[in-house]
């Protein structure tokens, strides 16, 4: 199966086994996987570098303390395919325990207000065009955990979103996650950036 999306894996000091079962979880997706360090505190950095790698027009990431859906992979770039004037498709997400059960589906349809005021609306797998992922990345790169939303409210003002309403990610509940550190900060000025948009 020929690769359509650049995906990259930042590593940090999750467990080994947690990783290894995110890398085992991608094992048949059309994808070219890029496994990168981390950035401790500099995630906007790290994507930044994760990003560059590859050629591939279709872009995407997988942390590795999640699992993933190889399946939705080829669903969402076939969405992307099919509609040239998108720049962004993502799925629902699952949550799950500590130990990767399932405990609940998150449907996360898109809305612009939840997508400007949550930075877990659009969450689960996400796609992004390249070429557009390039042009907005550098506002990104100085923040720490939210950098992913804010990327992901600049690619959406450079056109549509799709949504598929299947689980595409399976979302680790545990105490070490990122964004329970957040910084109020960033979340302002995240804010402030969308409130530029509407």
């Amino acid at each position: 199966m020929e690769p359509r999306i650049d995906v990259h894996l930042l590593t940090l000091n999750e467990p080994a086994e947690w990783r290894e079962a995110c890398i085992a979880s991608l094992e048949d997706a059309p994808i070219q996987l890029h496994v990168l360090p981390g950035v401790p505190g500099r995630i906007g950095e790290a994507r930044a570098a994760g990003y560059a790698q590859g050629t591939l027009p279709l872009v995407s990431f997988v942390d590795p303390d999640d699992l993933y859906e190889a399946s939705a992979f080829t669903q969402l770039a076939d969405a992307l395919d099919a509609c040239p004037q998108a720049v962004m498709v993502y799925t629902d997400e699952a949550l799950t325990d500590e130990n990767g059960h399932d405990i609940a589906v998150r449907r996360l349809a898109y809305s612009r207000w939840q997508h400007a005021n949550s930075a877990s609306h659009v969450h689960g797998l996400i796609v992004m065009r390249r070429s557009v992922v390039e042009a907005v990345l550098k506002e990104t790169t100085d923040l720490n955990n939210f950098a992913d939303w804010l990327l992901t409210l600049l690619v959406a003002k450079r056109g549509g979103v799709l949504y598929l309403p299947i689980v595409g990610r399976h979302w680790r509940q545990h105490p070490q996650q990122s964004h329970r550190t957040g910084d109020p900060d960033a979340v302002r000025r995240i804010r402030h950036a969308s409130n530029l948009w509407r």
